[in-house]
């Protein structure tokens, strides 16, 4: 669902970790759940190993659909990517154009893995991900992310694993992502020791969100306002 609020226990569990406006409920400046397709989201281009991105309903955490990555082979590879630029002022452009105006420690990159153990071998001891921004601020990433040591894909258990990351995590930006950037860019990996065979890893939910103070929430609102109306000028 787009441009909903995330509230209730898990939610404001992770915006304690955030400066003074974390009592606040973190807006959605963007969200894709993969219910109508994948949209902008596909393969990276960079990948390292062989993969697959698909709609699929096999397993969602947010309605009945969601994004599924299969990678042949273990190991780490870069496999999905999500842009927006200003060839394509999408959605997800003018989400990160208006959080912009925000202080990387009040902005979160949220999303669901799923692991579902039908589509990762038995005998894999881990799974975990990385997550990368770019834009001309520079490549950046996080790493060792959902972690699954391995009891619930060999104990036979879906786990869904609910990641937030603040954009300061991402070191390297300086105090904000760039404005009215030429593109910006959001991925993620897969990685595992699950041998030569396929696995499939499923996403779900994807947000940024933020909690600014009330006076920055203003200009960020207003950033997205005048995206929209050059668009419709356009």
């Amino acid at each position: 669902m787009r441009g909903k609020v995330l509230i209730g226990a898990a939610a404001l569990a992770v915006a304690a970790l955030l400066p003074a406006a974390s009592s606040l409920a973190r807006p959605a400046f963007y969200t894709e759940s993969f219910e109508s397709g994948l949209g902008i989201w596909g393969p990276s281009g960079f990948n390292a190993n062989p993969i697959t991105v698909t709609q699929s309903n096999a397993t969602a955490s947010d309605g009945v659909s969601s994004m599924k990555v299969t990678q042949t082979g273990q190991g780490f590879s870069w496999n999905t990517k999500a842009e927006g630029n200003t060839t394509n002022l999408n959605s997800f452009y003018q989400a990160w154009n208006a959080v912009s105006n925000l202080p990387e420690n009040q902005v979160m990159i949220e999303f669901d893995v799923i692991y579902h153990h039908a589509d990762i071998p038995d005998t894999a001891n881990f799974m975990n991900m990385s997550v990368y921004m770019n834009n001309p601020g520079g490549f950046r990433q996080v790493d060792s992310l959902a972690l699954d040591d391995g009891a619930h894909i060999q104990g036979n258990i879906d786990q869904t694993i609910h990641v937030a990351i603040p954009i300061s995590s991402f070191s390297g930006f300086g105090d904000k992502i760039p404005s009215n950037a030429d593109f910006y860019q959001l991925g993620w990996s897969m990685n595992g020791d699950w041998g030569t065979g396929n696995a499939s890893v499923y996403y779900d939910n994807v947000q940024i969100t933020a909690v600014p103070e009330p006076a920055t929430m203003g200009l960020a609102a207003l950033g997205l306002g005048a995206m929209a109306l050059r668009r419709r000028r356009a």
